[in-house]
């Protein structure tokens, strides 16, 4: 076993074959049913799908971190997982690598007429937002041909995280029409739910709280989606600010000779004003 082991690796060290190539034989390699290994060949789509969202997050995590060294190699397990993925679709006589890589290749190019087509009359598209409408009319279409009657709902991912959800959510009824004239409408919106959430405290009915304070948060992602920002980058972004800040005023605290915790909330106040001046 050993030997024939060895000689079904020879590839590793060749240079016929490119790198792509040598990782695709890798993962059949790891999911022979003779010489493969017991954990890979356990594996299965389901398995394998906890994964992928894994990987992804970390790809963004290396983004968020300008750690470019970091997202080299993140990029890496989040192929690895397209690859494993694509393999056990080609065990399965389903589809393989190759079939994705053509199916994401006519893609880009369907959906890029203004760059690949030079008969389209929209060749002149000039802006990220037209492209982008381009790009959603084209995606549209696609879909009404697999199913006619299909709700713009159904257009939604549903495992995405709840902000990036609601976004979506908030997207596509838009492109049906459904959708608030301008961001003006949207704060009215927020206002009126937020008297809403105010006159659930008074209550205290935790299912009519939960209930309002979920249309308050949807609400306030419509006007960043109107405004054409995304909810989900802009609560990253406050969120990485807010820890700087807190984590500067516990630093400026200590050089006082003070514990930050323990201090009187004014104070607390004071030094996180103070390191708001470090990170604006």
């Amino acid at each position: 076993m050993k030997s024939k082991n060895k000689k079904n690796i020879q590839f590793l060290k060749s240079e016929t074959f490119s790198n792509i190539e040598k990782l695709l034989k890798i993962m059949k390699y790891l999911r022979d049913p003779e010489i493969g290994c017991a954990w890979d060949k356990k594996q299965s789509f389901e398995s394998i799908a906890p994964y992928t969202i894994e990987e992804a997050y970390e790809v963004v995590q290396a983004i968020q971190d300008k750690n470019f060294e970091e997202l080299k190699s993140e990029l890496g397990d989040l192929l690895l997982q397209v690859v494993f993925l694509s393999q056990l679709a080609n065990e399965k006589h389903l589809f393989n690598f190759d079939d994705v890589v053509l199916s994401i290749k006519e893609k880009l190019i369907r959906r890029h007429p203004h760059i690949f087509d030079d008969k389209n009359e929209d060749n002149n598209l000039k802006t990220a937002e037209e492209v982008k409408n381009q790009w959603d009319k084209i995606k549209l279409e696609e879909n009404n041909d697999k199913k006619l009657n299909m709700s713009a709902l159904s257009r939604v991912t549903k495992i995405l995280p709840s902000i990036l959800k609601s976004q979506k959510i908030q997207e596509e009824v838009g492109k049906d029409g459904f959708d608030f004239k301008n961001v003006e409408e949207c704060i009215n919106k927020l206002l009126e739910e937020l008297n809403e959430f105010k006159e659930a405290l008074q209550h205290q009915n935790e299912k009519n709280l939960i209930d309002e304070g979920g249309d308050l948060l949807f609400s306030a992602i419509n006007i960043l989606r109107k405004s054409g920002i995304s909810s989900e980058e802009a609560l990253n972004q406050a969120n990485r600010k807010f820890i700087k800040r807190y984590t500067k005023a516990e630093e400026l605290a200590s050089n006082d000779g003070v514990q930050f915790k323990d201090s009187p909330i004014q104070e607390k106040n004071n030094y996180w004003i103070e390191s708001k001046k470090f990170y604006s």
